[in-house]
């Protein structure tokens, strides 16, 4: 009988973790060569992803038909590349039993894992939920991150997972935050990288404005 392949679930918890959802989006293409495909290959399918499973798209005042369909997608399109799967999204510590159950139906003929990486928060409600969809305990996986570099969480992840992160740096991935959980901490969010936008593009029109300055003096004393 040919092996099963594998599909794993990553479910950071808040704050735990941040960095390996955008770790395998920077690296699916680099992943399939080691035998790994990430499901999502940006954040934004991740997270949409995550959002249609965990039924959430009001609480992020989006409309149902904005996610409908995004896992079954994912899925679909890594299941070509007949490795073994993976994705990574924050949200799904909060799935529902049933919402669970629901994502994993689609992963039907792979041998599901979970790798939970906890820190921040108690995780036991978390495994309570997420314990089921492993069908046996020695496939749930927890990472405590407390103490840990980021590097460090994506290194003991590649090693749970099975491929080795010595060529997957993190120099170029972008550097997650705090989960945002909310819509309002979404906002919130985005109100302060406006401003900080703002406060650059000032800085820039300050920085042209002396460089045309500059030129002009070149050009007289020319």
């Amino acid at each position: 009988m040919a092996k099963k392949q594998k599909a794993w679930i990553h479910v950071g918890m808040p704050g735990a973790g941040d960095v390996v959802e955008s770790a395998l989006a920077h690296h699916h293409a680099a992943l399939v060569e080691l035998g790994v495909a990430s499901l999502a290959r940006s954040t934004a399918e991740s997270f949409r992803a995550a959002v249609e499973m965990t039924r959430s798209h009001r609480d992020w005042g989006l409309k149902r038909s904005d996610v409908e369909g995004q896992w079954t997608r994912l899925v679909r399109r890594a299941r070509s590349s007949r490795c073994d799967l993976v994705f990574s999204q924050s949200l799904l510590a909060a799935a529902a039993p049933d919402q669970v159950a629901l994502l994993v139906d689609a992963l039907a003929g792979h041998q599901v894992h979970v790798v939970l990486t906890a820190g921040h928060e108690d995780e036991t409600s978390a495994i309570a939920r997420w314990q089921g969809a492993c069908r046996k305990p020695e496939r749930l996986h927890v990472i405590e991150t407390d103490g840990l570099e980021p590097g460090e969480v994506w290194t003991a992840f590649g090693r749970t997972v099975g491929f080795g992160t010595a060529s997957l740096r993190l120099d170029a991935v972008p550097r997650a935050s705090a989960t945002l959980q909310t819509l309002p901490e979404a906002l919130r969010e985005i109100e302060r990288l406006a401003r900080r936008n703002a406060s650059l593009e000032v800085r820039l029109e300050e920085l042209d404005r002396r460089r045309r300055k500059l030129k002009r003096k070149l050009n007289s004393a020319a």
